[in-house]
């Protein structure tokens, strides 16, 4: 949707001059500070209704919902959304599903996309989200400055914290054209309904898949110790970690100290994501973001019939809401989140002033 004037009136944002700046920059009459001062504020006013206009517009076009999971001391999960109004109009959407702690999670929710929009004016949107998720990962591996910090553990939250992460950009490249970038490492997951089809645009990372386990063992050094273990049905990294690929988790991930002749080790563990890139067409209807917690109870074309059905009457939040439900009374106990996205062409967020 275009921020324009008749949206403004819509939803209820007063009207605004941005003209009066242009007026003032060039009057003869007006004293050259006072004419700056009040370039100034008015510019800082606009600016400002410019974001809660882009806010506004984007709480009526998504629903979002999380809910600790029964029986657990604490809430992992966690979600974020954001728009840039500053530059780029991309708005960014994602969902984050700790482990071994917190500090990993709430790290990607406040850090993962300022470090990515900082890389959406690279041409290579796929080059561009990677490299955004590989240097977030890197905080997450960082070892805690200062001496104390020397006394402990590697990596955020501890050697054995860590996250997944799913996350979508929708980014305006034309008057009436979006590109949806999907993203994951681990196993949350983001789900496209075009034409009330369900399209699976993620990759669940786990070492359960043939070829996970290929890339792993690729470079063990030592074949007849196997990295990853069939620990009573399942399979585990290290024994331990049932995901192939993860933020953060600095005991499972490759290192480098120069303790044993600059010998590498590790896991094989990584947070190098799988990205799709796609052209938002007439046929989206919804885009669904969700933590494993979710997945696990509900086939992914369900997913979508619910968000149909349910989308018509009740709010997004809603439509979210009834996701989680239904996984609850089918006995999931973990942790969920989820974002549902509606990608109609009535609620596309294609800002039109930059700044």
């Amino acid at each position: 949707m275009s921020i324009n004037t008749m949206t403004l009136d819509m939803i209820g944002v007063p009207r605004m001059r941005p003209y009066t700046v242009k007026k003032l920059q060039h009057s003869k009459f007006l004293g050259a500070s006072i004419s700056q001062s009040l370039c100034i504020n008015l510019m800082e006013n606009y600016r400002r209704k410019i974001s809660i206009t882009c806010t506004l517009l984007l709480n009526r076009c998504y629903g979002a919902f999380a809910v600790q999971g029964t029986g657990r001391p604490t809430m992992e999960d966690t979600y974020s959304v954001a728009v840039d109004s500053g530059g780029s109009g991309a708005s960014f959407f994602g969902v984050f599903d700790g482990h071994g702690g917190t500090a990993v999670a709430e790290m990607l929710k406040t850090s993962l996309w300022p470090i990515y929009k900082n890389k959406l004016s690279e041409p290579d949107l796929i080059k561009a989200t990677t490299a955004a998720y590989l240097e977030a990962d890197q905080l997450a591996l960082a070892q805690p400055k200062g001496l104390f910090g020397a006394l402990r553990e590697r990596g955020l939250g501890g050697s054995q914290c860590g996250a997944t992460a799913a996350t979508v950009v929708l980014q305006p490249v034309q008057a009436s054209q979006q590109i949806l970038v999907a993203a994951n490492v681990g196993d949350a997951r983001v789900v496209l309904s075009r034409g009330g089809q369900a399209i699976q645009l993620t990759f669940d990372h786990k070492p359960d898949v043939e070829e996970e386990r290929k890339r792993i063992e690729a470079k063990n050094p030592f074949p007849k110790k196997p990295l990853v273990v069939n620990i009573e049905g399942t399979w585990r990294v290290g024994g331990l970690l049932a995901l192939s690929r993860a933020f953060g988790d600095a005991y499972l991930k490759n290192w480098s100290d120069g303790r044993v002749d600059g010998a590498e080790g590790g896991y094989g563990l990584i947070a190098e994501p799988d990205v799709t890139v796609e052209t938002i067409t007439s046929d989206d209807d919804f885009v669904v973001l969700a933590t494993d917690g979710l997945w696990e109870k509900i086939e992914n074309q369900e997913v979508i019939d619910i968000c149909l059905s349910t989308g018509l009457k009740k709010s997004l939040e809603d439509v979210a809401k009834e996701l989680v439900k239904v996984a609850q009374n089918r006995g999931t106990t973990d942790d969920i989140s989820v974002i549902v996205v509606r990608l109609s062409k009535a609620t596309k967020i294609e800002p039109t002033e930059k700044y």
